[in-house]
């Protein structure tokens, strides 16, 4: 359960560097509260139908593996098993220090590395694999990522990623949370600040965009469109009234792309 609050205006690092804090405190209770499978990499929620129901990436044995806001590593972890040679980065250097360890208790050899997305260093061509699981809401300019992730992979390369989806954000903003109004518009735009609990003492930035948004400049910086899923969130029951609308209404998006080189 978590708060909002509309903040229309955040400065992009100011923003980054308050994100990079929170997930240093929120830290050790996401992995204690969180059931990861460390075997198959799941699209950002355990509640839902994983890469082991639609293998979107693959065989990944021997390919070069980029993970974007890796978090505790499991989904790294799980494409290390299968053979992959993975770099994991996220921006917490608490999330790393649990990737680490998690890394070393599963028994493979991962390089995790302490960066934002945005300032993650990259070669020309490097991955046959880039993946992103429910990190890219907390970027506000996902165009230069974008363009990064398709820099770094080879011709077809794939790159898997679960954005916020917009749909289901709007609708719990307007009847299941206390949102300011502007949050229940689809086509809303930009930051808002929000809690994780509501007793936190910290807070999160993410920024809201219409799924064209994500799909659209992707497009445009090299890519083609190869599945989408909306996936549905499985409870044993419903206990609260989030568990109804996570039922209802699709709160999870996972996008499959390849890099196209039309040059």
């Amino acid at each position: 359960m978590f708060t909002v609050t509309a903040s229309r205006r955040s400065d992009s690092m100011e923003a980054r560097d308050v994100n990079r804090h929170s997930w240093n405190r929120q830290a050790d209770r996401y992995q204690k509260q969180a059931n990861f499978s460390f075997d198959y990499v799941d699209y950002g929620t355990m509640e839902a139908k994983t890469e082991k129901d639609f293998n979107l990436i693959g065989d990944v044995k021997g390919k070069k593996v980029l993970d974007l806001g890796c978090g505790g590593g499991n989904n790294s972890i799980a494409l290390a098993k299968q053979g992959a040679i993975v770099t994991g980065v996220d921006i917490s250097e608490a999330q790393i220090n649990h990737a680490k360890r998690n890394a070393e208790r599963e028994g493979v050899e991962v390089n995790f590395i302490v960066s934002s997305m945005e300032d993650f260093t990259v070669d020309e061509n490097e991955y046959d694999v880039v993946i992103s699981m429910a990190a890219l809401g907390y970027i506000e300019n996902i165009e230069p990522v974008f363009q990064k992730i398709s820099y770094t992979l080879k011709d077809r390369g794939i790159f898997v990623y679960s954005p916020p989806n917009a749909l289901y954000s709007c609708i719990v903003a307007r009847y299941l949370f206390d949102d300011p109004a502007e949050n229940h518009s689809y086509f809303y735009t930009g930051p808002q600040k929000w809690k994780w609990e509501d007793e936190d003492e910290f807070e999160f930035y993410s920024y809201c965009r219409p799924i064209s948004d994500y799909l659209n400049i992707l497009i445009d910086s090299g890519f083609y469109i190869k599945r989408i899923l909306e996936l549905r969130e499985i409870h044993e029951s419903i206990e609260t009234k989030e568990d109804e609308f996570k039922a209802l209404y699709p709160s999870v998006l996972v996008i499959k792309a390849i890099k196209v080189d039309l040059e």
